[in-house]
């Protein structure tokens, strides 16, 4: 029987990984963001620290802290980037295949895309709540909160560009948008419950979760 699986993609500051360890607890799903970290060193052989560093960027920086912890690699292997990319293939790909769950970030809506018992979500926000969570819970200073929402959201999209040749937060690659701004973590993490339980259970879609 296949496993019932969620993707959850997020702009910086939205609440994604919150929301999906809500809904994740909601519905008794094995929950993975940061943990994929951990499985992904395992399969390529990189650091976990490194891995956590480098996972979205496709920049010379990247090979030139590989070149640093003495990392070698020739023409006839893959690029650094492209190896971690394809080990988190494999492992999203892996936990798919072993139990129900939900997976925040990673491009596991693309990684999945063919899977049929799969809802992809896209958590978003507005600027001025995102600046507020990204202030009052992640420690980054006001003055700086604007860029560096900017920022990782140019990294997360450029890096789906690489990966997938997707439009990062397209409507077209989820089957739910949500607004924190206007739904709160809560009400979209019950919102996505509920879409999951139509989505798996399209003939008791109207039970409860």
């Amino acid at each position: 029987m296949s496993k019932k699986i969620i993707t959850i993609g997020r702009t910086y500051g939205s609440g994604g990984r919150l929301i999906g360890r809500e809904v994740a607890s909601k519905l008794g799903y094995a929950f993975y963001d940061k943990e994929l970290i951990e499985l992904a060193a395992k399969e390529c052989g990189f650091s976990p620290d490194f891995i956590r560093a480098n996972e979205q960027r496709a920049t010379f920086g990247f090979f030139a802290n590989l070149a640093s912890q003495g990392f070698s690699y020739s023409k006839d292997t893959l690029p650094p980037a492209d190896m971690l990319f394809v080990a988190q293939c494999k492992v999203i790909q892996d936990v798919a295949s072993k139990e129900d769950c939900v997976i925040v970030g990673r491009c596991a809506d693309y990684v999945l895309r063919d899977l049929d018992t799969c809802l992809h979500v896209f958590i978003r926000s507005t600027q001025e709540d995102a600046v507020h969570r990204v202030t009052t819970y992640y420690g980054v200073p006001k003055d700086k909160a604007a860029d560096e929402i900017k920022r990782l959201n140019r990294q997360r999209g450029a890096h789906c560009k690489r990966y997938t040749d997707r439009t990062w937060g397209a409507a077209e690659n989820y089957d739910l948008t949500l607004n924190t701004a206007r739904f709160g973590i809560e009400g979209c993490a019950s919102l996505i419950c509920e879409a999951a339980q139509r989505a798996f259970n399209p003939t008791t879609g109207d039970g409860v979760y």
